[in-house]
């Protein structure tokens, strides 16, 4: 797990998961660059729920980019994301349930993630890769 420079505070044990007692979206698509736009555009409106700026809407969409290209690189035949805005966090799981090789972010996709997000995990077991990430809507000043 990494964290940005914002979430410092956070510690690995306390990162939050979704809550069925609020509302999720939850869809899978082909893993394929082509269908990741959906993923993108439903982070979005995800992180509008959230009370997300402009540009950190912009930033959990490139997060979401970064992190979909990751788990398409295992080779899977199909992504599964739950998505879910709650308390001005937004809260992002993915997983690539028959991946044929296991994968991880690269240098370059790790220092993204570093400063689009407050924190992101992944996690690989036998036949999945998978990865979670939250961002916290600021205040804007």
């Amino acid at each position: 797990m990494f964290r940005s420079r914002l979430a410092t505070e956070t510690h690995e044990h306390e990162r939050r998961r979704m809550d069925s007692s609020y509302p999720f979206v939850e869809f899978r698509i082909p893993a394929d660059p082509a269908y990741v736009r959906i993923a993108r555009l439903t982070a979005g409106d995800m992180g509008g729920r959230a009370g997300f700026s402009v540009d950190e809407l912009d930033d959990v969409r490139l997060a979401v980019d970064e992190m979909c290209a990751t788990l398409i690189s295992a080779g899977g035949p199909v992504l599964e994301l739950r998505m879910q805005a709650r308390d001005r966090e937004l809260i992002i799981e993915g997983r690539m349930p028959d991946a044929r090789t296991v994968t991880a972010p690269t240098e370059l996709s790790e220092m993204l993630l570093r400063a689009l997000v407050d924190s992101c995990e992944f996690t690989s077991s036998d036949g999945g890769v998978g990865f979670a990430m939250s961002k916290l809507a600021r205040d804007i000043v």
